[in-house]
């Protein structure tokens, strides 16, 4: 591992003491069904991503207006959900479907998206190309105003990895460059570095905290970018096969107040990037931010077994995706290198974190061989909705079959320039407690 700095003589700190395997749990409860058939994004039969420059994050929804935004060659698309769904139902029926750029309520032409990226109120959308950021009016978009309201350009030669903006300040948010830097911003202010060398960030989800992944280090600071805990990662099981790896926190999401969630690799001595890992820091009791809390690390070694390491290039990262359904105490999760059941499932219960394993394999999300080539496909961009409901749909589930309603769709974005949708239904009752909010 990388050298650890030392912190602040004020600063709690809490090491991980202890590396468990997760359980899987075979289950009826829980089903995915495809809506119609994969959408194209453009009108180019032959369109597919870039495998040497994938975007980051080329998917965001707003489920107040309805809308999806999706990234292409030369920009994004935003079109109604309605409209997508309707097309994906045609496609299933033999009719030729629209695209989704022919769908759009407008297209932007902007250059290569990496990341999309929409505010907590749904009120802006944040685009990336290269070190340059462009803020745009959700309202203006639908407007059909295609020019964004304002734009932050940085210095250098490499560019944006990730950008997250604050869940409830809905102006404020973060910006991380590839080579490490990590800065703020707010509203059409000046962009101020943090702090560098950091690997990944991301908010809580009542936007008083940030986690920031650092060599082998997790800190937690306040909103005001001040460090208030710095736990110590544990990860024994990934370099007890070659000490000489170094071990890479890739992304972090922070999902519930007792958990947030690290997609892990090792960096071997000649680049590779090896041996993915989901790792959920967990407490027992309590919250993360707790100087007294006893972290564990629950490791899910087998949660992707179809890694692609050798068509997508070193440093294409993030790889890892996590939509969280809060009502439900569920995360759905896709690794942008995964080649094959590529949509993993967890669920939380008094006992911690599981990966749900559904037993019936007709029920389980399919991703398509890529249409051009019939190679393997893979995922770029994950979403989930919760408001869009089809009143007509009910599935069946359970150990006894019992037809329910959908509670979300889940939404990719694939390397083959497609755009898939699933109903998910659950059988499991919904969380009792409103654990989401105040972590």
């Amino acid at each position: 591992m990388a050298e650890t700095e030392a912190p602040d003589a004020t600063t709690n700190v809490v090491k991980v003491t202890e590396e468990l395997d997760g359980d899987q749990i075979p289950t009826r409860n829980y089903r995915f069904s495809i809506i119609g058939e994969p959408v194209p994004i453009i009108s180019d039969a032959d369109f597919t991503f870039d495998m040497d420059s994938l975007p980051s994050r080329p998917l965001a929804v707003s489920e107040r207006f309805g809308v999806i935004f999706v990234a292409h060659s030369s920009g994004f698309s935003v079109a109604r959900m309605k409209d997508v769904i309707d097309a994906a139902e045609e496609l299933k029926n033999g009719v030729d479907g629209s695209c989704i750029q022919e769908l759009s309520v407008v297209d932007v032409s902007l250059g290569k998206v990496s990341i999309l990226a929409l505010s907590a109120d749904s009120s802006m959308l944040a685009a990336s190309v290269g070190l340059n950021l462009y803020f745009f009016s959700v309202d203006g978009l639908l407007n059909k105003d295609h020019e964004p309201l304002y734009s932050k350009s940085l210095d250098g030669s490499s560019y944006i990895k990730d950008m997250q903006w604050n869940p409830h300040l809905e102006d404020r948010y973060v910006v991380l460059i590839r080579d490490g830097s990590l800065y703020r911003g707010a509203g059409q202010g000046d962009l101020n570095h943090v702090m560098d060398n950091v690997d990944a960030v991301n908010w809580s989800m009542n936007g008083k905290f940030i986690a920031v992944a650092k060599h082998d280090f997790l800190s937690i600071l306040s909103s005001k970018f001040e460090e208030r805990l710095r736990i110590k990662l544990l990860f024994d099981s990934l370099v007890d096969d070659d000490p000489s790896c170094v071990v890479k926190v890739d992304s972090v999401r922070w999902v519930r107040p007792d958990c947030i969630i690290l997609g892990c690799y090792c960096l071997s001595a000649d680049g590779k990037e090896e041996n993915h890992l989901l790792q959920f820091i967990s407490v027992k009791d309590g919250k993360i931010t707790d100087p007294s809390s006893s972290p564990v690390a629950l490791n899910f070694h087998d949660a992707f077994l179809a890694i692609n390491e050798d068509d997508i290039p070193s440093g294409s990262g993030p790889y890892t995706f996590v939509s969280y359904l809060d009502e439900f105490d569920l995360a759905f999760v896709a690794n942008k290198k995964n080649t094959n059941q590529h949509i993993a499932l967890f669920n939380w219960s008094e006992d911690g974190a599981a990966m749900i394993d559904i037993e019936v394999d007709s029920w389980v999300p399919t991703i398509n061989l890529q249409v051009h080539n019939d190679d393997d496909n893979m995922i770029l961009g994950l979403a989930i909705n919760k408001d869009y409901k089809d009143e007509k749909t009910q599935l069946e589930c359970g150990e006894i079959e019992k037809r329910v309603s959908p509670c979300c769709i889940l939404m990719c974005v694939t390397v083959d320039g497609r755009f898939c949708m699933f109903h998910f239904a659950s059988l499991s009752r919904l969380s009792l407690v409103s654990r989401g909010r105040d972590g």
